[in-house]
């Protein structure tokens, strides 16, 4: 295919602007390495996948080349199903038709690691003096790009591009084949076989072929035609993918031809490592997601590969003797949250020169935090020998086994019981394991609790307790946990020293492994299962171990572990073999080499893992059983590293796991453990580990590494988009949270990955056919989460409106000055604000507008933006929304009213209110918020969308405002229908009114009307209304509309309601306390009529009672311009009007004496108090002198014969008396109250 063909094709047109949207979203969202464009797509894109951008990768670098024959070298963008996200790959497109795939370059220093090394800088620096420090693509990403295809079945095999001079500027091709290798290793130190190879290159001297071999050493001579990875004292322990013997390098820094010393053999020459699967993106099976989406993929639980940062290590030989029984870690156990360390260390230190507080004496045992790793000084064991075995007891006390043969200065052989938390001899239960042969010294090496027994491996014959009998136990035994007594009817009775010990979870059988030969008279060569019943019988069948190198290399096994329904044996001659439980014949076999002998085999039963533990440093052979000659029926030859992992049911290896450990002598892993809060700690005759970032460190004795994260993070939700212009769509959704670390995001187009991004957002294409999106989070370890349901990206209907776009231009003001208050509204005059692109704001890439720049100082708390646009007819548009950064804070307003805030207070808001959250301008950007816009809101004709942006403090490094306004064509809203009003008097004065729920639109709200005018409005819900203050026995008219959010309104629904008569009070107050009344206070005569209705009373004074002079609650002072002598007497009046007298039921008198008083109805007396009888004048004395206040506590209360009443105007008068003139106190008040 060339030039011309390629970018003639039909759809070019069409894939032109999804492409560009593509590489506009990738240039924004993905950090990018450079990518080489071939020139056939510098100026289109294609439905063929490039490799150019994340969206367009191609299945492989072979299928970018065919696509684009132009394409050159450089890095490009590759996915497959297992890859399961695009992958920069360096691809060399030039030689033999390109396509090839570097996944390792480098000089000397090539490692076995499964996981890699400098993996990023393969692609980065694929060549050049630069590329000389070894980088390898981690084996799992090798695998991905093979997609499934087995190594021996590349068809151009692997390839080799060697430096063939110091200066670089020749080289030599190798191609070879491996012809049993079905994953991806780096252990080609190993003896993998292999078949064809090549030679092509200069010299001519490089030039040849053959076949057979192991990657190991294959070619046919001992100089260019060699590939050698052996490594040597002489080339300083690091290997290469070496020329023979015959091919001389230099130490030099930049010489292409590397040598140790100068002109030394062997010489590792720079090196880059291809392969070239054929792999086409339509060819490989994606798989299909449900639009309910695909569940999570978590990854299975181990151990992390990389070391937990060293927090405290344990050095030195606390027995003074250095050697694989003498290692400073030999065992671990917990009690609570303090894991023990054991062994034959004499220092517990924080680093490997630490000195002072840093470095402290502790031999054989010390404690640590579970969860921090720091050391626990309090505990402070007194032995005097090394510590080989370490258990927690149910009781909380700490059981620890070994060599010692004191405790605490006294006497306790081999076995105690600590207290937890001080290291001294516990209180309670103890027993010691005596060895009482001739000569003979006693050890404890392993434990092991099941059904209330501690099982016990060593060399011993008896367990002694501290009372009770002895228990003769030769080398193996058995302690009741609860009373410490020694079993004297379980007797492994075996004739030689036991290390294993491992009694099985069903409670049936005690397994031990070890020196021995026979159990009793039985044999039992090096590994017995016995039985849990009295008499410790051997399980039938007998156990017979395989041993790997026969009799001549020793047979004795070390570490024994049953798992599930197998059982784990691993011991001299490099061996860790499975063997079935019930018949206990061999399913896996595991050989090191060049290594040594497992020295510690434990079972994880949470993981389902077994660990073996050697002092091994090369390669695991699977499925191999022999040593020194593993022979060619193995299956993989994995990188070991003095311990890995094994599937405890399959008997795979876990090659996964690739912890990088470096043992100070090289006796290696001697114990396992995992704590209580996953973490497991490797120990033995450490001093170097490698922790997270390929950071090597001083790892004394010990090192922990933690559980690997298997949680896969929080579903993303929400997922949805927004066109943002002509061909694309921001896609967007709310972020996941994880257990562990930050998240990115996955973004699926139907069932492929298209791009990886921290983002919350991304921008696709909007094609000419609606396309299936997916998003899932993944974590840092690789958990991925549940996607989320399908979203569907269609192109754009006749339906979709867009007010305001992504990168609008806004008016805009960044002042400390006082808003005005319609500053939100249409009616607002902003010409004299700036305008500008957005995104607007400052301190933050990606701006359109920065506000920063000429701001006021102190910059001000707020930024407002405002923008104006067209409604044609606001009836029609449904589904609004705004979608706008909150950065720091947000309010956003339509027309004047908030839709919506964001990290802003409630309440109002000012130009100096702070946002209450801080966040960064790209999380803000990529978890912009949405507000729905009710289409009540808008009007036809101009509309205004007003925002204010708000600061959490004024020194924030960045603000950002961008806002998208869409909506969607609707039908118009139909006006509700007429409410059913019916109406009732619930009382002479009120009409109660209710109404049914009209069909139609929504209503917002009801408006009520009497007689033709509005008398109130029902916010909906509500159908009822009460109207109050009517008037009985009158009719009134009512009608009810209903009123939607748009303000159409209903016709009217009508009713009308009759107020019946009023009910009459049968209370008549003729009188009220408090009236005002005619009076005088005089010393004149009274004339006769004084108290009738006929008197003339007008010439008198008027006034509210109460009447009178220094009395309690007074109104009217009737002293004021009184005679002298002060009267003795005053007269008051008032006129009542009683329409019928004959409906007058009672009637009842309430007036004060101070100090007397006469009362007269029309003339007629009817009550007098504190008066003497017969005819009284103006100048009558009272007889009693009361207080004031006490005549008004004790008022006179006469009824009052009805039948003095009279029809039209009635009269009350009275006179009050005074005791003496110069009485204190004069007072008056008066009530008339009767009954119909």
């Amino acid at each position: 295919m060339n030039v011309t063909q390629h970018t003639a094709r039909r759809d070019r047109r069409s894939w032109l602007r999804p492409m560009l949207v593509w590489a506009a979203a990738i240039a924004i969202t993905v950090p990018l390495l450079s990518v080489v464009t071939p020139a056939e797509t510098a100026t289109a894109a294609t439905a063929l996948p490039d490799g150019l951008t994340s969206p367009t990768a191609a299945g492989s670098c072979w299928e970018a080349k065919q696509n684009y024959p132009a394409s050159a070298d450089g890095v490009y963008w590759v996915v497959t199903p297992t890859l399961k996200a695009p992958t920069q790959v360096y691809c060399d497109m030039t030689t033999d038709g390109g396509g090839w795939a570097l996944v390792g370059r480098g000089r000397e220093g090539w490692k076995n690691n499964y996981n890699g090394l400098r993996a990023a800088n393969v692609a980065t620096t694929p060549s050049g003096t630069g590329a000389f420090q070894t980088a390898q693509l981690a084996a799992l990403t090798v695998d991905g790009l093979l997609n499934g295809t087995a190594v021996k079945d590349l068809a151009d095999g692997i390839r080799l591009k060697r430096a063939t001079n110091t200066t670089g500027t020749t080289f030599q091709e190798v191609r070879f084949k491996m012809t049993k290798r079905d994953r991806w290793v780096w252990t080609f130190r190993g003896e993998h076989p292999v078949g064809t190879y090549t030679f092509t290159g200069s010299p001519a001297a490089a030039v040849g072929s053959g076949s057979g071999g192991q990657t190991a050493s294959f070619g046919n001579n001992t100089a260019y035609r060699r590939v050698d990875q052996s490594i040597s004292s002489a080339q300083g322990w690091v290997g290469g993918f070496s020329f023979g013997s015959g091919v001389t390098g230099t130490n030099s820094a930049t010489s292409y031809l590397w040598s140790n010393t100068n002109g030394l053999g062997g010489a590792r020459p720079f090196t880059q490592v291809f392969i070239r699967p054929k792999l086409k993106i339509a060819d490989m099976n994606f798989g299909t997601i449900p639009d309910a989406g695909a569940p999570a993929q978590t990854l299975r639980a181990m151990p992390e590969s990389d070391a937990i940062t060293t927090r405290w290590g344990v050095t030195g030989q606390a027995n003074g003797i250095d050697g694989e029984l003498n290692t400073e870690v030999a065992a671990f156990g917990q009690v609570g949250n303090t894991v023990y360390v054991g062994g034959n260390f004499q220092y517990v230190q924080r680093t490997l020169n630490a000195t002072g507080t840093n470095k402290i004496e502790q031999k054989f045992l010390a404690a640590f935090d579970v969860n921090t790793g720091e050391f626990i000084p309090s505990f402070k064991p007194n032995l005097n020998g090394q510590v080989k075995a370490i258990i927690g007891l149910p009781d909380g006390r700490l059981a620890i086994g070994g060599d010692f043969s004191q405790v605490d200065g006294s006497t306790q052989q081999s076995v105690v019981v600590l207290n937890a938390q001080t290291g001294a001899k516990a209180s309670g239960w103890q027993v010691q394991a005596e060895n009482r042969n001739v000569g003979g010294t006693s050890q404890v090496r392993g434990f092991s609790i099941e059904n209330g027994w501690l099982y016990l491996s060593g060399n011993f014959t008896h367990l002694v307790p501290a009372s009770g009998p002895t228990a003769s136990t030769w080398n193996g035994g058995r302690i009741n946990v609860t009373t410490g007594a020694p079993d004297t009817n379980w007797n492994p009775n075996l004739n030689g020293t036991s290390v294993g010990v491992d009694a099985s979870k069903t409670g049936d059988r005690a397994y031990f492994s070890g020196y021995f030969q026979q159990t009793g008279a039985n044999v039992a060569r090096n590994a017995v299962a016995l039985q849990s019943t009295a008499g410790a019988d051997q399980v039938q069948p007998v156990f017979t171990p395989h041993f790997s190198g026969g009799a001549a290399h020793g047979t004795w096994q070390l570490g024994i572990a049953e798992a599930g329904s197998n059982v784990w044996l691993g011991g001299s001659e490099h061996s860790l073999i499975q063997y079935d439980r019930t018949s206990f014949a061999s399913k896996a076999g595991n050989i090191t080499k060049n290594g040594g002998d497992f020295q510690a085999v434990v079972v994880n039963p949470n993981t389902n893992i077994v660990f073996g533990g050697c002092h091994c440093g090369d390669f695991a052979y699977s499925s191999a059983y022999n040593w020194p000659d593993v022979g060619t029926n193995w299956t993989q030859g994995d990188s070991i590293n003095l311990f890995g992992a094994w599937d405890a049911t399959t008997g795979a290896y876990l090659p996964d796991f690739n912890p990088i450990v470096q043992a100070r002598r090289g006796f290696g892993a001697w114990a396992f453990f995992t704590d209580s809060a996953g973490n497991f700690w490797s120990g033995g005759d450490f001093a170097y580990s490698t922790r997270a970032g390929e950071v090597n460190q001083w790892s004394g004795g010990f090192a922990r590494f933690a559980a690997r994260d298997i949680v896969a993070p929080s579903t993303p939700s929400g997922l949805g988009g927004t066109p943002i212009g002509a061909g694309t769509t921001h896609l967007s959704w709310n972020g996941s949270t994880d257990n562990r670390s930050a998240v990115s995001y996955e973004v699926i187009r139907d069932n492929k990955v298209v791009v990886s991004t921290t983002s919350t957002s991304f921008d696709v294409p909007t094609e000419a056919t609606p396309v299936r999106y997916f998003v899932r989070a993944v974590d840092a370890t690789g958990n991925r989460s549940a996607t989320t349901a399908v979203y569907l990206v269609a192109p754009p209907s006749a339906s979709d409106l867009t007010f305001i776009t992504s990168g609008a231009n806004w008016k805009w003001r960044f002042d400390s000055a006082a808003l005005p208050a319609d500053w939100n509204t249409v009616a607002f005059n902003d010409s004299a604000w700036a305008s500008g692109n957005s995104v607007l704001g400052l301190g933050t890439t990606g701006l359109g507008t920065d506000i920063g720049v000429g701001a006021p100082s102190p910059r001000p708390l707020s930024a407002q933006f405002r923008r104006t646009f067209t409604v044609s007819n606001p009836l029609t548009v449904v589904d609004g929304q705004i979608s706008v950064i909150a950065d720091d804070g947000v309010v956003v307003y339509v027309n004047g009213t908030e839709v919506g805030r964001t990290n802003l207070p409630a309440g109002t808001l000012t130009q100096n209110s702070y946002a209450s959250a801080a966040p960064r301008s790209g999380p803000a950007a990529g978890a912009r918020v949405v507000y729905n816009v009710p289409s009540s809101l808008l009007v036809a004709g101009t509309n205004v969308v007003a925002a204010s942006m708000h600061a959490n403090f004024r020194t924030t490094p960045d603000l950002s405002f961008d806002l998208r306004f869409t909506a969607k064509v609707g039908q118009p809203p139909v006006a509700p229908a007429a409410p059913v009003v019916t109406g009732s008097a619930s009382d002479s004065t009120t009409a109660q009114l209710s109404w049914t729920q009209p069909a139609g639109s929504a209503v917002t709200e009801y408006r009520v009307s009497r007689d033709g005018n509005q008398v109130g409005v029902v916010p909906a819900p509500g159908l009822t209304f009460t109207d109050t203050g009517l008037t009985p026995e009158t009719s009134y008219a009512y009608s009810v509309v209903a009123v939607n959010a748009f303000g159409q309104i209903s016709t009217p629904g009508t009713a009308n309601v009759t107020t019946p008569a009023g009910p009459v009070d049968p209370n008549v107050a003729f009188i009220a306390n408090g009236s005002t009344w005619r009076w005088q206070y005089t010393s004149a005569a009274l004339p006769a009529d004084w108290n009738t209705t006929a008197f003339d009373d007008s010439a008198w004074a008027s006034g509210a009672a109460v009447l009178g002079f220094n009395a309690p609650g007074q109104q009217t002072n009737i002293s004021v311009g009184a005679p002298t002598p002060r009267p003795l007497s005053a007269q008051f009046r008032s006129s009542f009007t009683v329409a019928d007298p004959g409906t007058i039921l009672t009637a009842q008198l309430s007036v004060i004496a101070d100090d007397g008083v006469v009362v007269y109805l029309n003339g007629t007396e009817i009550a007098r108090a504190n008066l003497p009888a017969g005819t009284l004048t103006q100048n009558s004395y009272a007889t009693t002198a009361p207080t004031a206040a006490a005549a008004a506590a004790n008022r006179i209360v006469v009824d009052v014969p009805v039948n003095l009443l009279v029809a039209g105007t009635n009269t009350i008068a009275a006179s009050t008396h005074l005791n003496y003139r110069s009485s204190p106190t004069a007072s008056f008040d008066l009530s008339l109250n009767g009954t119909r």
